[in-house]
């Protein structure tokens, strides 16, 4: 398998999968945690530890939390000699939470997991007959480890990896071939702030769990002559659903059941659920499992409303946060926007909208009032705005919420 690197300064090397392995050595014998110097080293390093049946443990290691609890499970680096560790013994890779919402937890996956839902990856894309995937996401997600690391592999592509993508490279990064980039929303989102048109047509992009407005995909795959596959889920449940170019609903993988709960709570029974959850300790994961998402079931498919803590309720209508924060930056042209509802029994309405907005252009209230008015006229809205330097945001992107 090739791999393509271009690093910080532009240069290109082209190496064999097998000819950085034989640079490496893993002493681990069980579970281990995993980095490298450069994003080739690891995607190499970790196909390595798997072949060889080491579970691989993956975070951020800035998160200090996760650093102390993996610790106290006695799991170490690859390259130390390993002792046994607390995880189960089917375990085949420990993932984590990105953190946006709260403390990270720990997601175990066991082989039936991965392999099924890689499978169900491959038959999305065997027909696409692609020569190369373009990787911009990090490996130590679960998104990022099964479709940039693990499909690749099962395509039999080769991969072009680079250490920091700019948005105008990654749209001559396929060099005229046939070509899926894994990417996020803020990669889309920035390309559509290019401004200029290009033919794409031999490139897929493959789009990670956000929401991106029915608008900007359809302007996107104009613009560029492309498409766009959009992939839900989550850490714990693994991939649920896919959502191809302008579509309001989502369509459960293959396997995945997708029901609601009397709180119109998204209830998933799936062959990629993790086995096994790490919080406080390891305890088994509740099958089926009811996550955070309020959805609307049409058919065998599925809409997304947002999430239960991000969903306003007023007059009787549900309204996602989300969709509040993507109207502001796309009808006032601003930068990141990031809506905390505040409960505050004291103001005239109990949900108070706290409105952080980072960037140049700072709206008025009037203009806020005005946008919501026009978009909801029969909602009145109780809101601030605040004025930041930046909001925060993940990994992939997304934007971290506490």
């Amino acid at each position: 398998m090739n791999i393509i690197h271009i690093d910080n300064a532009g240069i290109r090397n082209d190496s064999s999968m097998e000819s950085i392995q034989l640079k490496q050595e893993i002493l681990a014998t069980g579970a281990a945690t995993f980095n490298a110097h450069t994003k080739p080293e690891l995607f190499a390093l970790l196909h390595k530890a798997i072949d060889a049946g080491v579970t691989p443990v993956l975070f951020d290691t800035k998160i200090e939390a996760i650093a102390k609890r993996v610790a106290e499970l006695g799991i170490g680096h690859f390259d130390h000699e390993s002792r046994d560790n607390a995880l189960p013994s089917s375990a085949h890779a420990l993932f984590f939470t990105s953190g946006t919402t709260g403390i990270p937890t720990g997601a175990i996956k066991n082989r039936e997991n991965i392999e099924g839902e890689l499978d169900a990856l491959q038959a999305l894309f065997t027909s696409e007959n692609f020569e190369r995937v373009i990787v911009t996401v990090p490996f130590i997600h679960i998104y990022g480890f099964l479709s940039g690391l693990m499909l690749p592999r099962r395509l039999g592509c080769e991969v072009l990896l680079k250490e920091e993508y700019y948005p105008q490279e990654l749209i001559m990064l396929h060099e005229h071939k046939k070509s899926l980039v894994v990417t996020s929303p803020v990669y889309i989102k920035a390309l559509l702030r290019l401004k200029r048109e290009q033919d794409l047509s031999n490139v897929v992009f493959l789009s990670s769990t956000g929401l991106l407005l029915e608008e900007e995909v359809a302007r996107f795959e104009k613009q560029y002559n492309t498409r766009i596959v959009q992939l839900f889920g989550s850490t714990e449940t693994g991939g649920i659903a896919i959502k191809r170019g302008v579509n309001s609903y989502w369509e459960p993988l293959k396997g995945v059941l997708v029901t609601k709960n009397h709180e119109s709570r998204m209830v998933v029974d799936s062959p990629y659920l993790s086995t096994h959850l790490l919080e406080e300790k390891i305890t088994l994961m509740k099958r089926p499992y009811t996550t955070t998402d309020i959805i609307e079931i049409v058919g065998k498919t599925f809409k997304l409303l947002g999430r239960a803590n991000e969903i306003l309720k007023i007059s009787g209508k549900r309204i996602s946060i989300v969709e509040l924060e993507n109207l502001i930056e796309s009808g006032l042209s601003v930068g990141d926007v990031l809506i905390t509802i505040v409960q505050d029994s004291s103001k005239l309405k109990d949900e108070h909208l706290q409105i952080k907005v980072a960037g140049r252009k700072t709206p008025t209230e009037a203009e806020v009032k005005a946008l919501f008015k026009e978009n909801y006229p029969e909602i009145n809205f109780s809101f601030e705005l605040e004025k930041v330097k930046l909001v925060a945001r993940n990994a992939l992107g997304k934007k971290v919420r506490k």
